[in-house]
């Protein structure tokens, strides 16, 4: 490892995984909690370059190598950016840093993470006509080979979003395993398009947590105006075979047996229990009781429309709210 490196750029699917990455390395060689993280929060718009040099100063007793991630320094004002500059300079031995730029970063802290011997990481969003070319080679990294035309179909259905079309290419990965290949025919069967298949899509990004996939599948069902009881019965058992693995997960048992015992199709478990990780049996519970509750307005227990109605069982669901608020709360927030 370098003693500092620069991360930079539009591509924030690359940037999540090189931060993995990182943290992966870092709980590897010390263990949970090896990785010192500083972001904006508390109220903050930036990293806090107070912690952050102080951090860096001290001397640990207890790691043999130290990780320093440090993300959003694109927010930085002028000051604080000579600050992190003049600390580069002095890197102590046995240390990495790694600074995260949200798109451009600061040219003065490119040089100086060079000058310390470090590399900065730049990761920009290729161009549409481009995307096809890098999923193939990003599918060849997972283990698995993407034909040109799949490939092309993929950023035609999902659109040019790196985020989206990493998850998907992921997915692909674990249906085609190790030396797989994914073609056309492929894709047609499993990329979400149809009703049916947009139920599935909606029900993994419900068990996961996932925001802003759920809110986009639900704005497509609205606008076909989807029956709710479909919905309904189709995401329940999802649901219940989610807050299943949660809870043997929870215990401790093995992601692998979680998914073999699964009444499902093999990557449809594994997907189940890779999408539930990082939800916890009560978070699965409220989003089952969310589900009944929509069944029950379906049913003409709701005081306003339907896709009003389905919109904010999803938002519970998925903990946007909390599971004891009132709908009418719901309505005006």
């Amino acid at each position: 490892m370098k003693p500092a490196y620069l991360i930079a750029g539009t591509d924030e699917a690359k940037i999540t995984r090189t931060r993995s990455r990182l943290r992966e390395r870092a709980e590897r060689e010390g263990g949970p909690g090896a990785l010192e993280l500083f972001e904006a929060g508390d109220g903050r718009r930036s990293p806090d370059i107070d912690a952050f040099v102080n951090s860096l100063a001290a001397i640990s007793l207890i790691a043999s190598h130290r990780y320093l991630l440090v993300d959003g320094v694109d927010a930085w004002a002028k000051g604080d950016t000579e600050r992190a500059v003049d600390a580069l300079g002095q890197v102590p031995a046995e240390t990495t840093i790694a600074l995260v730029a949200h798109g451009k970063a600061p040219a003065a802290l490119a040089k100086a993470v060079e000058k310390a011997g470090g590399e900065v990481l730049s990761f920009d969003v290729p161009r549409e006509r481009e995307l096809p070319k890098q999923l193939v080679a990003d599918a060849r990294e997972l283990g698995f080979d993407l034909e040109p035309t799949a490939a092309r179909l993929l950023v035609e259905r999902l659109g040019p979003r790196p985020v989206r079309l990493r998850t998907e290419l992921e997915r692909l990965a674990l249906w085609a395993g190790e030396g797989g290949q994914v073609g056309m025919q492929d894709l047609e069967a499993m990329v979400a398009g149809t009703s049916e298949e947009a139920i599935w899509t909606l029900a993994d990004a419900v068990v996961a947590g996932d925001e802003a996939e759920t809110m986009r599948v639900a704005e497509v069902f609205v606008a076909q105006g989807e029956a709710l009881p479909r919905i309904v019965y189709a995401l329940a058992p999802r649901l219940r075979q989610a807050l299943r693995a949660a809870t043997e997960l929870e215990a401790g048992r093995p992601a692998g047996e979680v998914a073999k015992g699964l009444s499902m199709h093999p990557y449809a478990a594994k997907m189940l229990v890779s999408n539930v990780k990082g939800r916890t049996p009560e978070d699965l519970d409220a989003s089952i009781r969310a589900l009944a509750d929509l069944e029950l307005w379906s049913r003409g227990g709701s005081d306003y429309a339907e896709g009003v109605a389905f919109t904010l069982s999803l938002r519970r669901a998925i903990g946007l709210v909390p599971d004891d608020t009132e709908p009418l709360t719901w309505a005006l927030q």
